[in-house]
């Protein structure tokens, strides 16, 4: 089955692991609001009480091919932002974790962003859309981005890609993804880990919405993908 497009795929998986996270979720937290990415809660909030945001399986093409890159996530957000967030790679059985103020964390191994001395010895991540007219817009912007960092990675999970910018696996990330429970909890992951990450305007579809890195590049990338942007 798919979603917004024939290449935007949702299994089963996708909601029996839904429902699982959704049920000890209301079990534990009765009081706030849930919103998930395949339609759990849809539209609810409630100001004041904290918002959940569950992707159950990010890489869901990955998992469909065999591909052993896949993903859960979840966030948490209180009226002071981002709290409490997971990403949990299933293939490596390695579960990422940050909380506001704490530190983020691989098992036992508290992480940190990588410090390349610039953008041009950077090893950079990014995601595709699914529609055709986004992908035309991410092909132009990524040519003009390859040629100004070390080398660019696709792998498909934007959670695990935001993740290893906090592991240090990754210099930096983009990309056009704009659905909360898509990047918000390694968004915090990468900030726990002294990383920055930045929201961009996106003038039309396709174009980066999230940039996380290691605060030395950060600034020298965001101005990199708004000439990229200018110039597509």
């Amino acid at each position: 089955m798919t979603k917004t497009t024939s290449t935007d795929v949702v299994l089963e998986a996708d909601r029996a692991a839904e429902r699982e996270v959704v049920k000890i979720l209301r079990a534990s937290y009765p009081d706030d609001a849930i919103v998930a990415e395949e339609g759990t809660g849809a539209g609810e909030h409630r100001p004041g009480t904290p918002q959940w945001y569950v992707d159950p399986l990010d890489g869901t093409v990955n998992y469909l091919y065999g591909i052993p890159h896949f993903s859960v996530a979840i966030a948490c957000e209180d009226v002071e932002g981002m709290l409490a967030a997971v990403v949990y790679d299933p293939s490596r059985d390695e579960l990422f974790t940050a909380i506001r103020g704490r530190g983020a964390w691989l098992r036992s191994e508290r992480l940190g962003v990588r410090g390349p001395d610039s953008l041009g010895n950077s090893l950079i991540a990014t995601g595709f859309a699914y529609s055709a007219e986004a992908r035309r817009e991410q092909a132009r912007i990524l040519d003009r981005v390859l040629p100004s960092v070390r080398d660019i990675r696709r792998f498909g999970s934007a959670q695990l890609d935001l993740a290893w910018v906090g592991a240090a696996r990754y210099d930096g990330y983009f990309e056009s993804v704009d659905k909360p429970w898509d990047w918000k909890a390694g968004a915090l992951i990468v900030q726990e880990a002294g990383g920055r990450v930045t929201e961009l305007t996106q003038a039309r579809p396709g174009q980066p919405h999230v940039v996380a890195s290691a605060p030395a590049i950060h600034d020298e990338l965001v101005i990199l993908l708004r000439r990229a942007v200018q110039s597509a």
